[in-house]
């Protein structure tokens, strides 16, 4: 008996963790590149807010120069038009490595805060 309830436990535990790892993969926005928007690479300071553009699709990306040490904020609360995923890359489009990524921080909005660990 205490075989079964051992071999029901460790399945039990088997299935969680299936399910954890299954449910973060699901969480994670697709590098499905498409096109630089506004093209060229954009200004922005640790201290101002900056809008970048107004309407942005899904795919669409931007670059920005960046300083070590520096605490940064992307945002797009406060536009409900529509559900929005954020994710920032370190690298070019197809190469990056993803720093941080947000669904749906503010309502169906998001966020994402850094620390700069690089200057570039």
């Amino acid at each position: 008996m205490k075989d079964i309830l051992k071999k029901t436990i460790f399945v039990h535990f088997l299935i969680g963790l299936l399910i954890i790892l299954i449910s973060n993969k699901a969480q994670a926005q697709c590098n499905n590149y498409v096109s630089n928007y506004p093209s060229g690479t954009a200004s922005t300071t640790s201290t101002s807010l900056v809008t970048v553009s107004t309407c942005m699709y899904g795919g669409e990306y931007t670059y920005f120069n960046v300083t070590a040490g520096n605490t940064y904020t992307w945002t797009t609360c406060g536009d409900s038009d529509f559900d929005t995923q954020l994710t920032l890359t370190q690298g070019s489009n197809t190469t990056g490595a993803d720093l941080v990524y947000n669904d749906d921080a503010c309502g169906t909005q998001s966020t994402v805060t850094w620390t700069a660990t690089f200057t570039g």
